[in-house]
């Protein structure tokens, strides 16, 4: 038990660090590009696009932190009229479903990213560099199956004490 307790923190030192260098490098794109327009009536091509990308994998990310911290959205309004019996039933009931859902919407985004990847049509640009665009939609299947991981691990784990603020 203790060894999942490390690698689930590992995993989501991880995550944090990736969600703020990529929220951090969104911010800096984001302003560089009303720099650019409003000073040189310019901006980079790409990034707006770059933008929208980033904006997914902050939100998948974030979404995965919030699970494991579980400090998502719960419609706990029932459950707090059943008896302790049934909560704890309720409980677990509603955690195998949102696993559940969590795994099916990664599977089909799976599936659907494995489809534009046999396309191969989509390129996103940045000057000279062409990269395939499901590379960066990799993130929702990504993120919708650590959602479910940190979901189920909070059925047999207690949710991980943070220090300090979060992101």
């Amino acid at each position: 038990m203790e060894k999942l307790k490390k690698a689930e923190a590992l995993l989501l030192g991880l995550e944090s660090a990736l969600l703020a260098l990529i929220l951090t490098s969104l911010v800096v794109l984001s302003f560089g590009q009303v720099f650019l327009r409003q000073f040189f009536s310019a901006g980079l091509l790409w990034g707006d696009t770059l933008g929208r990308h980033l904006v997914l994998w902050v939100g998948f990310l974030g979404a995965a932190i919030a699970a494991a911290e579980e400090k998502h959205f719960a419609f706990e309004t029932l459950a707090s009229h059943l008896p302790s019996r049934l909560r704890k039933a309720a409980a677990v009931l509603t955690r195998l479903v949102a696993v559940t859902v969590a795994l099916l919407l990664a599977k089909a985004a799976w599936d659907f990213m494995l489809d534009e990847k046999t396309a191969a049509l989509a390129l996103f640009r940045v000057g000279e560099f062409a990269a395939p665009r499901w590379i960066f939609a990799s993130i929702v299947p990504l993120g919708f199956f650590l959602v479910a991981l940190h979901t189920a691990l909070r059925g047999i784990l207690p949710a991980p004490e943070r220090k300090g603020s979060r992101l």
